[in-house]
């Protein structure tokens, strides 16, 4: 899977879905598409966990400071 940030990850998640509900593929197909999906969703998942944590730690005043 080509490295992609946030955005990206979750607009090939939302194509990815919209092949999935449109149902013309074969199971090989949508096997590929359902395992790239779960490794995106995780992806994001994970960024989303990053993010969280780097405002908590902002919010209490422990990231460390680039001066």
């Amino acid at each position: 899977m080509e490295k992609m940030d946030y955005e990206k990850s979750v607009s090939r998640l939302e194509e990815i879905a919209d092949k999935l509900e449109n149902g013309n593929l074969t199971l090989e197909e949508m096997m590929k598409l359902y395992e790239e999906g779960t490794a995106l969703a995780a992806k994001c998942s994970k960024s989303l966990d990053k993010a969280q944590l780097k405002i908590t730690e902002l919010s209490s005043g422990k990231a460390k400071s680039n001066d």
